[in-house]
């Protein structure tokens, strides 16, 4: 996204490799916990975080007031 322009601050990809590196191995110990043994680099794991995301965003997007 920065070389399309977004302006994040310097050093943001690093923070935001290990923010998505923490995200996908707690997806993987949630799903380890439930009984499925995936790694945390597979797909599905992203997958399964994008839809968190998704889910989030959704709720957070419910308590703004009408009009923002």
């Amino acid at each position: 996204m920065q070389t399309l322009g977004v302006p994040y601050p310097p050093g943001y990809a690093v923070q935001a490799n290990a923010d998505l590196t923490a995200q996908a191995q707690q997806v993987a110990t949630n799903l380890k916990d439930g009984g499925i043994d995936v790694a945390s680099d597979r797909e599905i794991i992203a997958l399964i975080a994008y839809l968190q995301r998704l889910g989030t965003d959704i709720k957070a997007g419910q308590n703004k007031p009408a009009g923002n």
